[in-house]
């Protein structure tokens, strides 16, 4: 169809995503504090902002945001606090139960929004997903191709994001029923703090730039 190795680039698609990164630990933290409706929602969110990357990659509008470090780094620098901010409000928050996961099912239409946006936030704040996309998608293709294929290959990598997004929310959702009573340190504490690293390790690497 397309002048392409489609192999390579599902092997190294699904390699990328397969790496556990804070879009999984956010995701699975969702499912642990606030139920499966809220985990979906997160990782649809996080699609979305997937998506919104491609989209401006394909205008070409990624090069001109990389080529402003000021606007760059500004972004850089509210997304490494969104990061730590929700690390800690993981690690402060208790376990969902049986019981709340109903009620908040009642009240989906009050939450839903909040956690769509939050993923959507996570993903949009993060301009590396950017520079990933500029980086990696033109390995695989060629003077002759048509300037939409850059669409297909980046949905294709949103799906199989999303996949692994969920694939680990289920399977911490094991560890969470086998381990019940250090549930809380895997699935709270841990990755709360792996947020909060993150989020300072994006304000460093940010900072460092300016002030070498």
């Amino acid at each position: 169809m397309f002048d392409i190795n489609w192999g390579l680039f599902l092997v190294a698609s699904l390699t990328i995503n397969a790496i556990p990164g804070a879009d999984v630990v956010y995701v699975t933290g969702k499912y642990y504090t606030k139920g499966k409706r809220s985990a979906v929602l997160s990782a649809t969110g996080l699609a979305v902002g997937y998506y919104f990357y491609i989209f401006i990659t394909w205008l070409g509008i990624t090069a001109i945001l990389l080529s402003n470090p000021s606007l760059f780094g500004v972004i850089q620098l509210i997304g490494a606090v969104y990061l730590i901010w929700m690390g800690k409000s993981i690690i402060q928050s208790s376990p969902i139960t049986t019981k709340q996961n109903s009620e908040q099912n009642s009240h989906k239409k009050n939450t839903k929004n909040y956690d769509f946006l939050g993923g959507f936030v996570i993903s949009v704040l993060n301009p590396k997903v950017g520079l990933f996309f500029v980086s990696f998608f033109p390995q695989f293709i060629t003077s002759g191709s048509p300037s939409y294929l850059i669409l297909i290959l980046g949905s294709v990598f949103c799906l199989g994001a999303t996949f692994f997004n969920m694939l680990y929310c289920f399977l911490f959702s094991r560890i969470q029923k086998l381990s019940p009573n250090k549930s809380h340190l895997i699935l709270g504490v841990i990755p709360g703090i792996i947020l909060i690293f993150l989020g300072c390790l994006m304000i460093y690497d940010t900072l460092s730039i300016y002030y070498q």
